[in-house]
């Protein structure tokens, strides 16, 4: 029998905010077709704004008018880890002067390729936690 057990508690907005500077891959939920749709993406912080490369066939394209879109980030060990969640309204940009600003940022792995663009999410809410074992003792370990 496991007897882990996991204390859940919530991160503050600069807490979030760091995690999700502190890595660059996650999975952005959006509507394609009217049925929820989860893909991963890599992505960089440009201030309050989340900004993923995408190639014109990409499946998490989104108009440009935008649409409110999630992120999810996160990191476990199997007992620990964190969560965060930035919600908000994202739009697909493909004007060349944002989409060449947008390349100058630090992006994980090989270059865009030609003719990309970028989604960009504006950070509505940011929201996260942090689970961690329960220390020897603790009585939730024996509820």
């Amino acid at each position: 029998m496991d007897d882990s057990v996991s204390i859940r508690t919530p991160l503050t907005d600069d807490e979030c905010r760091r995690l999700l500077g502190g890595t660059r891959r996650g999975h952005l939920a959006f509507t394609r077709d009217a049925l929820p749709t989860l893909a991963p993406v890599r992505y960089a912080l440009d201030g309050d704004r989340v900004v993923i490369p995408a190639a014109p066939d990409s499946d998490h394209l989104l108009p440009a008018r935008g649409a409110v879109v999630v992120l999810g980030v996160d990191d476990f060990d199997g007992e620990s880890g964190w969560s965060v969640t930035v919600v908000g309204p994202a739009g697909t940009v493909t004007d060349p002067a944002d989409v060449a600003s947008w390349d100058a940022l630090r992006w994980p792995g090989p270059p865009s390729r030609d003719g990309h663009c970028y989604v960009v999410l504006h950070a509505g809410v940011v929201r996260g936690w942090r689970s961690l074992p329960a220390p020897a003792g603790d009585p939730r370990r024996s509820a």
